[in-house]
């Protein structure tokens, strides 16, 4: 976990322990989220892959940039707007599928991650 939260915190430019509780917080439920959208198929994965965490990763920035603007999609001032996508796992499909059982023989369906 130490190496995660050390990633995120390069890919965010902090280098002090003052948000290290928070990133903590946010990687355990994006880690919860991950194993969660491996183990739909039955085949129970206590461990993230490591060669998933990018997407651990990758989420947790996603979450920590929108803080305080949890419930906003867009946003504008002057010239300069910003645009929120919704943490969405299916986009890391590719990654992720490889440690589901049936990733092969996707099912038909809803999925709720």
């Amino acid at each position: 976990m130490m190496e995660i939260l050390d990633g995120v915190k390069l890919r965010i430019g902090l280098t002090d322990t003052m948000q290290d509780n928070l990133l903590n917080e946010l990687i355990e439920d994006a880690t919860a989220r991950v194993l969660a959208y491996i183990n739909q198929d039955g085949v129970i994965n206590r461990t993230v892959p490591s060669a998933v965490t990018w997407v651990i990763k990758d989420v947790v920035v996603k979450m920590y940039n929108r803080i305080g603007d949890e419930g906003k999609a867009a946003s504008g001032e002057g010239n300069v707007s910003n645009t929120w996508e919704t943490i969405d796992l299916s986009k890391y499909a590719d990654g992720l599928d490889v440690y589901r059982d049936s990733s092969q023989s996707r099912r038909p369906g809803m999925r709720f991650v």
